[in-house]
């Protein structure tokens, strides 16, 4: 398991809590089926890492518009930062997997999965989400914007 359960923080709101939880479920099957080409590369198993990815891609993107469009709704002073965090990821979600599709390079993945990807959503919940969990809990923008 890449990412356990006790690692992700929780924030104010239980609709983002929940949607992390998936998330992490999500990159753990996805990062199992990565150790299991990386011990079997096989065409198979390169579409089943695909076939996830893409789901995983589809999942953030509904994920954070859902969070994009309650910071518009409620007028989130932030809402810029947030979003260009979003935006950042899924460039770089999408910049990985179009270098592993092209090169079969497992090691791409493993690196993303294991040295990046972690880091940066525990650092994006304990930040971004955390703010933005407590604005839409309370209403108060913590920044002072």
């Amino acid at each position: 398991m890449l990412i356990d359960k006790t690692d992700l923080p929780v924030v104010a709101m239980d609709f983002m809590n929940d949607v992390h939880e998936e998330d992490r479920e999500i990159i753990n099957e996805l990062f199992e089926l990565i150790l299991t080409y990386e011990n079997d590369p096989t065409n198979t198993n390169k579409e089943n890492i695909n076939t996830k990815y893409k789901q995983w891609t589809q999942h953030t993107i509904e994920h954070f518009q859902g969070e994009e469009i309650k910071m518009q709704e409620l007028n989130f002073p932030p809402y810029p930062i947030h979003k260009s965090d979003h935006d950042k990821a899924l460039a770089q979600m999408d910049a990985v997997f179009q270098e592993w599709d092209s090169s079969s390079d497992v090691k791409i993945l493993k690196m993303y999965f294991i040295e990046t990807l972690p880091t940066w959503l525990v650092h994006h919940i304990q930040t971004m989400d955390t703010v933005t969990a407590s604005f839409f809990k309370t209403g108060l923008s913590p920044c002072n914007l």
